[in-house]
């Protein structure tokens, strides 16, 4: 009798701890355990594979993580938003900007794969308590900002919708899988209305790379991402890029009003190994950037993060060597975030 008494109460104590994942009020039923194995990084990650991993882990995940679009690329795709957590606080996470760094776009379905399945199991990871975090913030997830110019990147010109348009922009690396800008010759991450006019530009058409439009905001991947800017009201806000293992995270028009983003930057810095970059000085060279723009119009920490070592030039990484790469210096990130935004929400 003894054994069967203890027997429910750990059921009850099982059944209570996967709860604490769904929505208050809500029906919805969450996995049984929390294995993190809807995602696979270690390949060459498309926009097809994250459409489908997107829907997977909101299958896996109800309540805890739901999928959505907050807009179409030039070519029509999806620009697909994940949101994981249910808190009041907000963080919001970009991959992709750029064509060639689709594996910021693994990175970030890994990341929501391995949190939730944290939050699930009620594991800590990397010393924080996931599932408290989730509780109090929501991350928003848009993991490619350019998918237009992923699929360019990865199965060439022919694959897209006007081929001889495309192969008609001017080149400024070797190669489509160098490729760095939206389908339309555009660099998105030179296209926010920041010191757009101020930018400097290696080219004035549109370009494989470099090129920032013939005025800000033009491009409807970029007025995507605004608006849900200006929809939500973000805590903290972070652009992943690739190659260099370094964080930038102010500059010298919005540096003194955003206290909090030093110590931010800091821990940031401390979680990865990453190296802190000096505060950017000239508007030439940091204008029209996504996190400049963020900082500049909502007076809010922002960052860009580069998130692999530099090498092989211009053309992505081996995508086969993720863990090295990113996840085991990368990984620690979102629980930094989430400690960041938690501690500012409180504070606020």
């Amino acid at each position: 009798m003894k054994k069967a008494s203890w027997f429910i109460a750990t059921v009850l104590i099982l059944v209570l701890a996967l709860a604490a994942c769904v929505p208050r009020g809500g029906s919805e039923t969450v996995p049984e355990t929390g294995k993190a194995d809807a995602v696979d990084p270690g390949r060459t990650y498309s926009y097809d594979q994250m459409i489908e991993d997107a829907h997977e882990l909101a299958r896996l995940y109800p309540g805890l993580i739901d999928v959505s679009s907050v807009g179409r690329s030039v070519e029509g795709r999806d620009l697909t938003l994940l949101r994981l957590g249910k808190g009041p606080g907000k963080v919001l996470l970009l991959g992709a900007h750029h064509a060639r760094e689709y594996i910021s776009s693994a990175f970030l379905m890994e990341t929501a794969d391995e949190y939730a399945a944290a939050c699930v199991s009620g594991a800590k990871l990397y010393g924080y308590d996931i599932r408290r975090l989730l509780d109090d913030v929501t991350v928003y997830i848009v993991p490619m900002v350019n998918p237009d110019g992923v699929n360019l990147v990865q199965y060439g010109p022919d694959a897209a919708k006007d081929p001889a348009k495309v192969r008609s922009m001017r080149m400024l690396q070797q190669g489509f899988e160098a490729w760095k800008a939206n389908i339309n010759g555009v660099d998105l991450n030179r296209q926010y209305p920041c010191h757009w006019a101020e930018k400097q530009s290696a080219t004035g058409v549109p370009s494989s790379e470099m090129y920032k439009g013939n005025a800000p905001a033009t491009e409807p991947e970029v007025k995507a991402v605004i608006a849900l800017c200006e929809a939500q009201r973000f805590t903290l806000a972070a652009s992943f890029h690739t190659k260099g293992e370094v964080i930038y995270w102010a500059d010298s028009g919005t540096n003194n009003a955003i206290p909090a983003g030093s110590g931010i930057a800091q821990a940031l810095s401390e979680a990865t190994g990453y190296r802190l970059m000096p505060v950017s000085e000239d508007p030439a060279v940091y204008g029209a950037g996504f996190e400049n723009w963020f900082r500049q119009e909502f007076t809010q920490p922002a960052f860009c993060i580069e998130l692999t070592p530099a090498g092989n030039g211009a053309k992505p990484h081996d995508d086969a060597d993720f863990a090295r790469l990113v996840w085991d210096k990368a990984g620690a990130l979102l629980a930094a975030l989430l400690h960041q935004a938690d501690t500012a929400g409180h504070v606020a």
